[in-house]
């Protein structure tokens, strides 16, 4: 439909801000500054249908008539600017019409905003963008606007560490109450200014798109449906019954000028060492200021927050009525279910789904508490998780092409369309090979040739950017970069397990791919590769202690291993077959399995003690390890867990994911209703540790893509020690519903699907499980 009424080409409409005003040019200084727009339309009758598009440089919302109907627009990198559609009908009524807008300009980049490179037009201080097909009119974006700039709508300064948030000012005296509203407010606002957003060789348009925002595009995102949870009163703030994130709506009276200030903390007072008001640690550093205008309004954030508890700064004579989280989370459409014979488990499914439905805006990003940037490998889980327990899967499609923004030398940046991609902070050489997996996950699941083309020059440019340190043995060598693998203590100098099994995973992902669109030739260089690199990874089996090492460095001796460097020879294809009984003895012998991370050199860091992730401590250098290591084996974190369950599987033990899964009841007592980060600490809203509600839907359950696009399905249950489980299963042909206990199972399933080496026909069956 869009093409259709909004074709490849120019715009109609113009780039508009507000004019300066005194002296004063809206984003002159480089910072944080909002502007208000609007026009009146007036219509004789009001169409079926308006359709609009619009877009903003930074961050707009839209109402028609006090009602809002868009928010936007999706985060990318600004050469690939995305615009929202909408239809404004809805909200439309005969005679006169108010659409308005706020917009924010960030400035410098954010967490989640990146800015265009410097450019010859003003658009680099902010701009709105708008076009609506009114009947045979056309209402466009243009100098017939009003506009003007919010005093007092700006930025408080940001916390310290990597975090780098701040907070959002709002003054209430900088708009009427009812600005709104094309009956009621009278004042005139100054006329908007038209950009002539054009740059060298431009033919002249004024129109966009516009240098260097590159080509424009439909975003792939629905707007998200807004639900309102009120905070509880509690001496000194408010607070939630569990976190939540969203806009923050306030209302509040009192004195003309009073400054009210709000700080943010994802712990509940007493959950969390310190005080949660001014610790870094308890995320009390991000906060929001309201000026009142000496009435009672109710105003509402630009911005996102993701809380537990507000503590608040209330001068005399103001009074807070209500505080709420609007909550805007990605849109989880409803049918998919799991339970079981164990609650326990029943609970970890749920928690692990409203953990990725925190995390999950216009992006899946790490946190809504603290960051909120869009890494590109912790988003896999995200991505998992959406694909077997949402039907809507347009975010778990979007992830891969978000993420796909390579630097010029084919790596991609550790988090996307933000501050780390446009400073270009760091890179995480394994978190792009996570990606990867994402994109094959895709293939998998959704099986669009044309994405997965799209998609796999940027996997081959990331597979390509590892070759200048492969060594004379095939592994690779001193990889630089922020070689994470874990939160756990793993070692990566040298050669390295944990990197060198992820880019094995990657390469014959690669090559599947590459086949499946019948380009044979990079299937071959990627699987000539891999077969070096299988004979080279040998050199890292330790055939004393029977297990892989984490890294190997020539001269040294280096016993140190973990659960990640066992999984990642196995779902890299590097460990022989005839091994994998040994490596499972590796991978669940709890008695030898301990909790080490680098945040704590000295000793363990068992489940709640705490510690924050230790990101300090990897600038410093691995520490000695405390183990023994000789004997003992480091644990993965909650996000590589994904890695060893798929290990488990691939290596003939899918029975053992019941108990693997109820590894995460520690997790429950730190935060019993969302996941903390790590085993041992950090936030407690990270969508990465909920691997376990992937695998209840596809190793209890059972139920995966057979063939790439879900046109056949395998269920193959295993219920461990489970007496039944119960579930339904998205697919892009509908809801895979399957009934499991231990003699037999029932399934309704829209496509056919093979179970135990046998075929079924699509529809009911009834089946009688074989002898285990």
């Amino acid at each position: 439909m869009s093409d259709d009424l909004f074709p490849p080409g120019r715009w109609r409409a113009r780039w508009i801000w507000a004019a300066p005003r005194d002296g004063v040019i809206p984003g002159a200084d480089g910072k944080r500054h909002s502007v208000a727009l609007r026009r009146d339309v007036v219509l004789a009758d009001v169409p079926a249908s308006v359709p609009a598009r619009v877009c903003a440089d930074s961050r707009y919302v839209l109402w028609v008539n006090g009602i809002e109907v868009a928010r936007g627009p999706v985060r990318i990198n600004p050469r690939r600017r995305k615009y929202d559609v909408i239809d404004l009908a809805a909200a439309l009524r005969p005679g006169r019409n108010r659409i308005a807008a706020i917009c924010t300009h960030y400035g410098d980049a954010t967490a989640w905003w990146q800015p265009a490179p410097i450019l010859t037009s003003a658009i680099s201080r902010g701009g709105f963008l708008l076009e609506a097909q009114v009947g045979d009119d056309l209402v466009v974006s243009d100098g017939s606007w009003e506009a003007t700039l919010l005093a007092g709508w700006s930025a408080l300064p940001p916390g310290e560490g990597f975090n780098g948030r701040g907070g959002e000012c709002v003054d209430a005296r900088s708009l009427p109450a009812d600005w709104l509203d094309a009956d009621r407010d009278l004042s005139h606002w100054p006329a908007a200014i038209a950009y002539d957003a054009h740059s060298i060789g431009d033919p002249g348009r004024p129109e966009p798109p516009t240098f260097p925002h590159g080509p424009y595009g439909e975003s792939p995102l629905p707007q998200q449906p807004p639900r309102d949870v009120t905070l509880t009163p509690m001496p000194g703030g408010f607070t939630a019954d569990e976190v939540v994130a969203g806009t923050l709506l306030v209302e509040a009276s009192g004195p003309a000028g009073a400054q009210l200030t709000m700080r943010t903390s994802e712990f509940a007072r007493g959950d969390q060492p310190g005080d949660p008001t001014t610790d870094p640690a308890g995320g009390g550093v991000i906060g929001f200021s309201l000026t009142l205008d000496g009435t009672s309004r109710v105003m509402e954030s630009v911005d996102i927050f993701g809380v537990r508890e507000l503590h608040v700064d209330l001068p005399e004579g103001a009074a807070i009525s209500r505080v709420a989280v609007r909550e805007r989370l990605y849109p989880v459409e409803p049918g998919a279910e799991f339970s079981c014979s164990d609650p326990l488990l029943d609970r970890i499914w749920a928690v692990g789904r409203r953990t990725v439905s925190l995390c999950s805006f216009d992006a899946y990003i790490d946190c809504p508490t603290r960051e909120q940037r869009a890494w590109v490998g912790d988003a896999v889980v995200h991505q998992m998780v959406d694909l077997t327990t949402n039907l809507d899967w347009r975010l778990a499609r979007w992830y891969p092409y978000l993420a796909a923004s390579p630097r010029p030398d084919g790596m991609l940046p550790m988090a996307v369309a933000g501050d780390a991609e446009h400073y270009d902070v760091a890179v995480i050489p394994d978190w792009a090979l996570h990606w990867i997996h994402g994109v094959h996950n895709l293939y998998r699941y959704v099986g669009d040739e044309d994405e997965v083309r799209r998609l796999l020059p940027v996997a081959e440019g990331v597979l390509r950017w590892f070759e200048p340190f492969i060594d004379a043995h095939g592994t690779l060598l001193d990889v630089p970069g922020w070689v994470i693998v874990d939160w756990s203590s793993i070692y990566t100098e040298g050669v390295s397990a944990g990197l060198n099994g992820l880019w094995g995973r990657g390469l014959l992902e690669f090559a599947e791919m590459a086949e499946w669109l019948g380009d044979g030739g990079r299937a071959r260089w990627a699987r000539n590769l891999h077969r070096a690199l299988a004979a080279g990874f040998e050199r890292l089996w330790d055939p004393t202690r029977q297990r892989y090492v984490d890294s190997l460095v020539e001269g040294a001796d280096r016993p140190m291993a973990s659960q990640n460097g066992q999984a990642a020879a196995i779902v890299g294809g590097l460990a022989p077959t005839d091994r994998y009984e040994t490596l499972l003895e590796r991978l669940t012998d709890a008695d030898a399995l301990i909790h080490a991370t680098f945040a704590v050199p000295d000793g363990p860091a068992g489940p709640g003690t705490g510690v924050a992730p230790g990101g300090e401590a990897l600038r410093a250098g691995h520490p000695e390890p405390w183990w023994d290591t000789d004997r003992q084996i480091v644990r993965a974190q909650p996000f590589f867990r994904y890695v060893v369950h798929d290990a488990l599987v691939q290596a003939g033990r899918a029975d053992l994911i019941v108990s693997q899964c109820r590894d995460w009841k520690q997790l429950l007592e730190i935060c019993p209703t969302s996941w903390s980060e790590t085993w041992f600490g950090g936030t407690v809203s990270h969508g990465w540790s909920s691997t376990p509600t992937r695998d209840l839907m596809t190793r209890v359950l059972g139920v995966m893509p057979a063939v790439p696009g879900f046109a056949e399905a395998s269920i193959t249950p295993e219920l461990g020690d489970l007496e039944w489980a119960h579930g339904r299963v998205p697919s892009p042909y509908g809801l895979i519903s399957v009934d499991v206990a231990r003699e037999r199972f029932d399934v309704d399933c829209p496509v056919p699907f093979t179970c135990e080496g046998k075929r079924y026909a699509a529809g009911r069956h009834s089946i009688t499980r074989a002898a285990s």
